[in-house]
């Protein structure tokens, strides 16, 4: 089994329940970040917040740190929330058994120190479990808060990197994949989430 596994796929297909759900408490021990995703009543994305992995473990008392808000006219991105907490947790999660990043693949790419702290990451020894943003989906979001094409580039360099890397595993959570994707999972779980 690969050290490093992506989940990716459509939104709302499960890739962070699924995570989630194999790893259940090892989680509390993780090192790296989740999104905290709010939806609207017809499902839309209209928040997202970047927490410590460990709150996805259950662990409590974390701050929530709104970096995206989708629900007002002009939409607003925070930057600064993955220049400063986002990279520390990036560094940080060297001190842990194994690393979640719950999603890459977005308008973070933007940011220099964010990409080098996740070439670190991405570079080191260490297991770890992710989603990867689907690249329509990331795209999309970028167009709808007015970013350059700068950031798609970015995008398709960490696609690229990743498939080209010996080390990661991508898998895509849907349809007819999404039996296959489910037991890499539980695989990845069972050798590295310990």
């Amino acid at each position: 089994m690969k050290k490093h596994l992506f989940l990716t796929g459509p939104a709302g297909c499960g890739k962070s329940e699924a995570i989630r759900q194999a790893l259940g408490t090892a989680l509390q021990s993780a090192g790296g970040f989740i999104t905290r995703s709010e939806r609207d009543e017809n499902t839309r994305l209209c928040r997202c917040s970047l927490l410590p992995a460990a709150a996805a473990g259950g662990v409590e008392g974390f701050e929530a740190l709104p970096f995206l808000d989708l629900a007002c006219t002009p939409p607003r991105h925070d930057n600064e929330v993955f220049r400063r907490e986002g990279v520390r947790l990036l560094q940080e999660s060297a001190w842990y058994p194994f690393t979640m990043l719950d999603a890459i693949g977005g308008f973070e790419l933007l940011i220099p120190q964010f990409r080098e702290a996740l070439a670190e990451v991405l570079n080191a020894p260490q297991p770890l479990v992710g989603v990867l943003l689907a690249r329509k989906e990331a795209e999309a979001l970028c167009r709808r808060l007015g970013l350059s094409e700068r950031v798609q580039m970015n995008i398709e360099q960490l696609w690229k990197a990743l498939k080209a890397d010996p080390d990661t595993q991508i898998v895509e959570l849907a349809g007819l994949a999404r039996h296959r994707a489910l037991r890499s999972l539980e695989q990845w779980a069972r050798e590295y989430a310990k």
